[in-house]
């Protein structure tokens, strides 16, 4: 199940960089889709399912044409792992959330999972925690701290609690980060690995609509409610295939860095498209959980 391809120990080449770079403003662009679906009224578990169960079917029916396509026991329980920690759960989480915070606050939730990346790893036993670890956790608190602190202008009183429970999905996407690595199956490819998970991501985000009797879709269906599906699959199809490349080449906490990218991509596309201004906190905060994730990632590597 262990993924044995080794990790380059210093440095990042320029053809990553330039990946890392491509994958964050593809991905920064799920936040305003996100707000987008809530405005069009789509459930928030039936939007994972649906955008997770599009982007699946069109990357596994490409993976198929080219004969790489395969699911064992062990290859289907890393989909679901992976699937649900990254799409299937999340998503739900993060549109749910859309509606009660701005977009551009919701991306900075993107900060804490560097961090959360590495410690995992440290308490897996496959990474080391040092100061600076600490130090950055201590930063990314702060950042946390300056958002939801009532009177600072950033979240307002009706907010808070939703940008609390939004705090998750960095969580399952720092567990998703690692098991991107570890659970990946000997000689799998990045177009297969993309594929699973999302199928997955689907099959984790269905059970959980069905279980809470959520609906799948929204009442009515219109170009509105269309375009943030058409927009999220999109996302999903190309930014999954770059993540299984990227954590295969640079490793889960050097691929955490996407986030400090992703992060700015996310803020730009929401002011964009919502014209959203955010406070003077907003930027404090912003400043704070950056250098949260310079501590973190400037570290020696193991």
């Amino acid at each position: 199940m262990h993924d044995e391809r080794p990790v380059r120990g210093s440095g990042i080449l320029p053809t990553d960089a330039i990946l890392l770079l491509l994958a964050a403003v593809i991905y920064g662009g799920i936040f305003p889709v996100n707000r987008l679906a809530a405005e069009a009224q789509w459930p928030p578990m039936g939007f994972a399912f649906a955008q997770s169960l599009t982007a699946g079917v069109i990357l596994a029916l490409a993976a198929a044409a080219r004969g790489r396509f395969t699911i064992s026991a062990g290859q289907l329980l890393a989909y679901l792992i992976i699937g649900g920690l990254v799409v299937g759960l999340p998503i739900g989480i993060l549109v749910s959330a859309a509606p009660h915070v701005d977009a551009s606050v919701l991306t900075l939730v993107l900060c804490l999972s560097p961090t959360f990346t590495l410690c995992i790893g440290v308490l897996a036993g496959f990474d080391r925690f040092d100061w600076r670890t600490l130090a950055g956790m201590l930063l990314g608190v702060a950042g946390v701290a300056v958002l939801a602190l009532p009177d600072v202008g950033v979240v307002g009183s009706d907010g808070i609690g939703w940008f609390l429970v939004a705090l998750i999905a960095p969580v399952m996407f720092a567990a998703a980060n690692n098991c991107a690595k570890w659970l990946r199956p000997e000689g799998a490819s990045s177009l297969m690995m993309a594929a699973g998970t999302l199928l997955g991501a689907a099959v984790v985000a269905g059970v959980v609509m069905l279980a809470l009797g959520s609906a799948a879709l929204p009442s009515e269906w219109t170009g509105t409610t269309a375009m943030p599906l058409v927009l999220a699959t999109v996302i999903n199809a190309v930014f999954f295939v770059l993540f299984f490349e990227l954590v295969a080449r640079m490793g889960p906490t050097r691929f955490s860095i996407f986030n400090y990218l992703a992060v700015a991509a996310g803020i730009l596309w929401s002011l964009a498209v919502f014209d959203e201004q955010p406070a003077a906190s907003f930027w404090l905060a912003l400043v704070l959980m950056l250098a949260a994730m310079y501590l973190v990632l400037s570290r020696k590597p193991n």
